[in-house]
């Protein structure tokens, strides 16, 4: 077998790295045909190990590998060069061992989206400040990416297959994978990325997405016995943005988190998580009424996405068991997420009990110098539920949403607006102190905040601010 590799078509193997040196690098060489069915025949030998062995733990699995191949060049009677035993060893572990094509991007801490869009297409990434990139590799068959996803699923023992055509699932890393084969679609597969580490505070700061004074505001909702819904469009952040405001709650609370998917981790000790589970038909309503007998301080609804999810949250904020109620909602406005909740089946006259509106949006951003279009991650906006002469088509309700902050397009900033008074007087009114009490309060967390450090880790970041607020 020559060192010398020839770029070909890898349907063979499944998967394809291609020449294109614009595109992300997979890290994985581009095989000959000769390599290619050197590898078959690896993996060939490595499943009938495998029938024999117990699937071994993953640095066992390549240390296998490793010795197979040479074993594998030997039967052949084939001397490998160095560097191409080299490369052929990353190929081999990848493809017997790992996700191939997928492994380096898998691992990367910076991408929040892989997405395989179906068969001899380029893989995208989706990079954090970059947004979608091409990559140089592609899947080439249907037999690999079935294989792909199963093997991605096993350990949840979740399986794709002509039957089950389609999977949603929660991996062990916290990653969200989402799959289809046909007759569903041509093939694809999605994989959302788990942050490697919960934002803070001064994340959020130093993302340029909320100020210290809007940051302020939340701390006193967040501190007080205020319900916040956190809304905003697909990948907006809306999770990881509630994520890190729990840390203005006191550590001290009972926590309870109802999600259909485990993504909030809170820092505080004493925190139950309950997750529903489509199997068993305990869904979120189910959830919430066990919540009535836990005694919480707080409760976290996850994301309101259905009828029978947005009941649930609204009984979170009816029944009086907790102190405050947070959950994250899918809308573009404020405006949106009201009569969104109505149409979901929430009574207009029950949204008199949450207290605050918060909107997170992914919005385009042209730069005129670079001529590059951008993505950002702003909140757009804090508001009141107020009493209004105009219906501002809720039904029967007089509710509308006052806007307290909103995102200027132009300057780039989040302002206050007039009204704001009135959310200090709210916020007075739930603390048992005086408006005037409450912009000191306002005022000297937005200095406290500002000076927080950007490269402190999470629980730092909360360490500080528990100290700061709850001696």
């Amino acid at each position: 077998m020559s060192s010398l590799r020839e770029t070909a078509s890898a349907a063979e193997i499944g998967w394809r790295i291609s020449t294109d040196k614009k595109a992300a690098d997979a890290r994985l060489p581009a095989l000959s045909a000769d390599e290619q069915a050197f590898l078959l025949d690896l993996s060939s030998t490595f499943r009938e190990w495998t029938k024999h062995h117990d699937l071994p733990a993953p640095a066992a699995a390549v240390a296998e590998v490793e010795r197979l191949l040479d074993a594998q060049a030997s039967t052949d009677g084939l001397d490998l060069e160095p560097d191409q035993r080299a490369y052929l060893s990353n190929a081999a572990r990848a493809h017997l061992a790992g996700f191939a094509p997928l492994d380096n991007f898998l691992s990367d801490p910076a991408l929040e989206e892989i997405a395989v869009i179906g068969l001899n297409h380029p893989v995208y990434i989706y990079c954090r400040k970059e947004g979608w990139k091409r990559t140089n590799a592609s899947i080439t068959s249907m037999e690999h990416l079935t294989h792909l996803i199963n093997k991605m699923a096993r350990p949840l023992g979740r399986r794709v297959s002509a039957e089950s055509p389609r999977i949603n699932a929660l991996l062990p890393d916290g990653s969200r994978l989402h799959a289809s084969i046909p007759p569903l679609s041509a093939g694809e597969l999605t994989v959302r990325r788990h942050a490697v580490r919960a934002w803070s505070a001064a994340d959020l700061l130093a993302s340029g997405s909320l100020n210290a004074q809007a940051l302020a505001f939340l701390w006193l909702a967040f501190q007080s016995d205020s319900s916040v819904l956190v809304a905003g469009n697909t990948a907006s952040g809306k999770t990881t943005l509630l994520d890190a405001l729990l840390g203005f709650i006191p550590l001290s609370e009972r926590m309870l988190v109802i999600e259909e998917t485990p993504e909030l981790r809170p820092a505080h000790p004493h925190k139950v998580g309950l997750i529903c589970n489509d199997e068993l038909s305990i869904g979120m309503a189910d959830l919430v009424r066990d919540s009535l007998r836990m005694r919480p301080d707080r409760v976290v609804v996850g994301e309101v996405r259905t009828p029978a999810e947005t009941q649930a949250y609204m009984e979170t904020l009816l029944s009086g068991q907790a102190r405050g109620s947070y959950a994250t909602f899918h809308a573009q406005s404020a405006s949106e997420t009201l009569r969104r909740l109505v149409n979901l089946g929430a009574s207009p006259d029950d949204l008199v009990s949450l207290d605050f509106l918060v909107i997170q949006r992914r919005i385009a951003h042209y730069e005129m110098k670079s001529r590059q279009q951008k993505e950002l991650r702003r909140l757009l906006g804090i508001y009141m539920l107020a009493p209004s002469e105009k219906a501002a088509g809720l039904g029967n309700t007089n509710l509308v949403p006052l806007p307290l902050m909103e995102y200027d397009m132009r300057s780039g900033k989040l302002v206050p607006t007039p009204a704001l008074s009135q959310g200090f007087a709210r916020l007075a009114q739930k603390l048992g102190l005086t408006p005037a009490q409450v912009q000191k309060l306002y005022s000297e967390r937005a200095k406290f905040l500002s000076s927080l450090p950007t490269s402190a880790e999470p629980q730092k970041i909360i360490e500080k601010i528990q100290s700061f607020a709850y001696r």
